[in-house]
């Protein structure tokens, strides 16, 4: 089985996730997608989703839930929305509705960055993005926003990529 785009950064997030837990800090889990082997005789030649997948990664932070999903974009000025799945929006939605931390983790490869895009903001740049299909400049977040209004994400504290820095004070600014 080969590598996708993206297991590099989920298995960077893995490590996190154990560094949160041994630590005490948080429980935080990469969830599978269900798969369904095709059988050929008694070998297994292949799989196909079964159904769509919620989010990458679900947990919980001083007793609140979380769920996030890890995206990458070779763009070194935007992230095009089109990497976001309608069903994942959907989760994030019910998810944030239903009192949890919902987030992207956004990592720009080429630039060597990863910021955390929190619920809010990316459901008001989706709502431009459903709105206005097709209309040029709405179909990504540009850079900028996430410089100046995302949390760049660091290593820290012996977390080799420290997501949950500074959440509880961005979940009590938005509630």
């Amino acid at each position: 089985m080969g590598y996708h785009k993206g297991d590099v950064f989920e298995e960077i997030i893995n490590i996190s996730n154990k560094a949160y837990k041994r630590k005490g800090i948080a429980l935080v889990q990469k969830i599978a997608t269900p798969m369904k082997p095709i059988r050929r005789g008694g070998k297994i030649t292949s799989a196909y989703y079964e159904e769509k997948s919620t989010l990458d990664f679900i947990g919980v932070y001083q007793g609140m839930p979380l769920a996030f999903d890890a995206k990458e974009t070779r763009e070194e000025n935007r992230f095009p929305l089109s990497n976001i799945q309608d069903h994942q929006i959907n989760f994030m939605k019910n998810w944030y509705e239903h009192g949890g931390i919902a987030f992207l983790l956004i990592n720009f490869t080429k630039l060597d960055k990863v910021y955390r895009l929190d619920w809010l903001t990316l459901s008001w740049y989706w709502k431009q993005y459903q709105k206005n299909k097709g209309k040029r400049g709405f179909g990504s977040i540009a850079f900028n926003e996430f410089e100046c209004n995302c949390k760049k994400i660091k290593s820290r504290d012996g977390i080799m990529l420290d997501y949950l820095e500074g959440i509880d004070s961005e979940e009590t600014k938005n509630n």
